[in-house]
């Protein structure tokens, strides 16, 4: 898998990475995060996975953001965006 770093920040660009590779459709790559985060939890603690969770949301919100700047789009609008197509996939199941 590579390295396990102990720095929120670092740990969630592991786990883009490994979403950007999982991009194509999930599977074995699924795993791999699970494996991941279990490893991070069980070297960490649950609080530190708190903190993982806190900094991609914070990335994530910083790309919307940004998105918003480069377009001239709300980014509260991206964001609800977002959420609605979230929902909608959950209603679905997809």
């Amino acid at each position: 898998m590579g390295l396990i770093y102990d720095n929120p920040d670092l740990v969630a660009l592991t786990l883009t990475r490994l979403a950007a590779e999982e991009s194509e459709g999930p599977g074995a790559l699924e795993r791999r995060m699970l494996d991941y985060l279990g490893d991070l939890e069980q070297r960490n603690g649950t609080a530190f996975l708190e903190l993982v969770a806190i900094t991609l949301a914070r990335i994530h919100f910083k790309s919307l953001d940004d998105l918003a700047r480069a377009t001239g789009a709300d980014s509260a609008g991206l964001l609800d965006a977002a959420e609605v197509e979230a929902l909608e996939g959950y209603a679905t199941g997809s």
